[in-house]
């Protein structure tokens, strides 16, 4: 007779609960990887190091992969985390199923599960098999393991370069395919206020700049899809003026070039209107830098002194501040210094990040044209610049360091004058509170409110607050010293009773 199937969804649901409520054994654990998975086919988990071993005290995390076939055929495993272990790959951790004996017989043990009826524990599921994985590092505890925290390459980041090299493919193909479509004079003559290239060209380079940050799987493959669609659309369109196909990108870039220029009109007014950073005519700047060409940035404030009450519009004087509460103008310019240097340190990351292994790519593919070029006996050196006497070959990786350590030096010169401004607006803070300390001060003893004694007592007490607050450092301090010493003194006679005892424990 015939023994019903539990389908892969319901056995895979039963195995999500049991992880999520914590009702798996302590010294592993599990889950997926992305809640919103429908399938449940990328899986999480870890394992506790077995003791007494080198695997103590260590958390190694796993990723499974369910196949459609679950539970008939075992998942696939592979350790995050490195691990020196006998059957796993040391390149990117994949676990060998033979050496796990769950996984080594895991379809005997369905084949004999689909003729009788299944136990009360089931013996196949991703529990067992993390625990059968751990009983297996127990065997091999006496194996050197590399430093703990390392892990293997990502896979994730093997297929996002294999990604790269396919959408640089793509791009470059679009970029030529491009040039070969022929485009009326009224689309030239309407993208010639925005750029002098071709806009075909323009509207591929600001699709793929805008995309660049898109690495789900789901968000490529799709990418790449259109790409090539579109790329099959140039192509039947640069063959013949009178296609469909050749009709619709006309009509595309008339509308999309109208739009772009409404955006950049309504951005030039938005511009234009909004108040300038610069000095303001008819002001004298708050501060002026003293140092010469060459020297490292001094300011100091413009004035000796803190402006007299009579220059004040209003006669009510406002110290002004390097934090919060600070001036509405204040406010503004600092949020708009601090938008273009985050702007300026997103894009050192992205050279570091993106724009370099582009550029190893870039190099890597000149190079192979080289090589299949001198092979067929059209080989053209490569470009080369004289420098101090010798002669260096130009590469895109050499010209994206170049770029990269010149933006790190503009990052670091804007740091340093930020500094340097701060330190002089911090002279006038201080003047102008001094000044408007003695301003308050005079106007309560000419309205009488206090007399020579009230201020006297006033700046005994606040004198005596000061010197409060530095005993209570200094209270502090050596409260944190007496702490400190009895720690250590607690660990010597730790230490003396362990040694005393014979037991010895390393560090």
């Amino acid at each position: 007779m015939a023994v019903a199937q539990v389908p892969r969804n319901f056995k895979l649901l039963a195995e999500l609960e049991k992880g999520e409520k914590g009702m798996s054994t302590g010294a592993c654990s599990y889950g997926l990887e992305d809640p919103e998975d429908i399938l449940m086919t990328h899986w999480t988990g870890t394992i506790w190091g077995p003791p007494h071993g080198h695997h103590e005290n260590r958390i190694y995390e796993l990723k499974m992969e369910c196949g459609p076939n679950y539970p008939k055929e075992p998942p696939v495993i592979h350790f995050v985390s490195q691990i020196n272990l006998p059957g796993v790959n040391p390149t990117d951790g994949k676990v060998d199923p033979n050496t796990v004996p769950i996984l080594r017989d895991w379809t005997r043990i369905a084949a004999e599960l689909a003729k009788n009826p299944r136990p009360k524990e089931d013996p196949l599921s991703l529990e067992a098999a993390l625990i059968a994985i751990r009983r297996y590092m127990d065997e091999q505890k006496k194996l050197p393991q590399p430093p703990e925290g390392s892990k293997y390459p990502s896979s994730q980041r093997v297929m996002i370069g294999r990604w790269w090299c396919e959408c640089l493919a793509l791009y470059k193909s679009l970029l030529t395919q491009a040039t070969s479509v022929p485009l009326p004079p009224d689309i030239l003559s309407l993208s010639s206020s925005l750029s002098t290239e071709n806009p075909i060209k323009t509207l591929i380079r600001n699709t793929f700049k805008r995309n660049r940050g898109d690495t789900s799987p789901r968000l490529v493959v799709s990418s790449l899809k259109n790409g090539y669609r579109f790329l099959s659309l140039l192509s039947t369109a640069s063959i013949s003026s009178t296609s469909k196909e050749y009709s619709d990108i006309c009509n595309f870039l008339r509308e999309n070039t109208e739009r772009v220029i409404r955006i950049k009109t309504a951005r030039e007014k938005e511009l234009a209107e909004r108040p300038k950073l610069g000095p303001r005519e008819g002001h004298v700047p708050i501060i002026t830098k003293v140092s010469g060409e060459g020297e490292p940035p001094v300011y100091k404030p413009t004035r000796d002194s803190a402006r007299p009450l009579s220059e004040i519009p209003n006669g009510i004087r406002k110290v002004p501040r390097l934090y919060k509460p600070m001036s509405r103008f204040h406010e503004r310019v600092v949020r708009q210094i601090s938008r273009k240097r985050s702007d300026r340190v997103r894009l050192l990351l992205e050279m570091q990040e993106d724009d370099l292994v582009i550029a190893r790519m870039e190099d890597e593919w000149e190079r192979q044209l080289g090589f299949l070029a001198k092979k067929e006996g059209r080989y053209k050196q490569f470009m080369r610049e004289e420098k101090e006497g010798v002669l260096e070959e130009l590469s895109f990786e050499r010209t994206m360091k170049h770029a990269i350590k010149a933006l790190m030096g503009l990052l670091e010169e804007e740091r340093v004058d930020l500094v340097a401004r701060g330190e002089a607006m911090f002279q006038i803070e201080k003047r102008e509170q001094e000044a408007l300390d003695r301003e308050l001060e005079e106007k309560r003893k000419r309205e009488g409110l206090i007399d020579e004694e009230d201020i006297k007592r006033f700046r005994r007490w606040k004198e005596g607050k000061e010197r409060k607050g530095r005993e209570i450092l200094k209270v502090m301090g050596e409260k944190e010293s007496q702490l400190r010493r009895g720690v250590e003194r607690l660990e010597r006679e730790e230490e003396e009773e362990l040694e005393r005892r014979g037991i010895v424990v390393e560090k």
